[in-house]
């Protein structure tokens, strides 16, 4: 399986930066020595050919794809796992996991949280519509695995 590899954040004057994010001091450097303002897009190679997309993302621990979240931003109502050469995988729903929960009320956030409880490493944050958690997906069938509610709000 191919991975991905050379992830870049491409900014609104064309100008590329490494991903993961740099430290403060090099992001306010590159935007006062460039003009650079705002990440535009995320751009990433696999099998030799670049694809690009302009969602916030996250790369697959395996690095053989990547999440982004339905709207492009952080977070959203649907979790989409791209394959390395941005091929759709799988699309991940807000899980209904109680009679309480109300999926269309609900979000998911890019994994992976800074939380970790539960057993859960690799998760995201979410909440079903009407409680918090940190959900544990496979990221290759979206199968729910695990759920954990935090002991104190986000």
């Amino acid at each position: 399986m191919e991975k991905i590899f050379d992830v870049r954040k491409v900014w609104d004057n064309g100008v590329e930066s490494p991903f993961p994010a740099l430290k403060l001091d090099d992001i306010d450097e590159l935007k006062q020595r460039t003009g650079a303002k705002h990440v535009v897009a995320f751009r990433w190679s696999c099998d030799g050919k670049d694809f690009e997309t302009s969602h916030q993302i996250s790369i697959l621990p395996d690095k053989s794809g990547l999440v982004q979240c339905e709207g492009g931003g952080a977070a959203g109502p649907r979790l989409i796992i791209l394959n390395c050469d941005g091929s759709q995988r799988v699309v991940i729903g807000v899980p209904k996991v109680n009679a309480n929960s109300r999926p269309d009320a609900g979000y998911l956030s890019l994994p992976p949280s800074s939380a970790h409880f539960g057993s859960i490493d690799w998760g995201c944050e979410g909440n079903d519509g009407n409680t918090d958690y940190l959900f544990d997906f496979d990221w290759d069938t979206g199968k729910l695995l695990r759920f954990a509610r935090p002991s104190r709000p986000w």
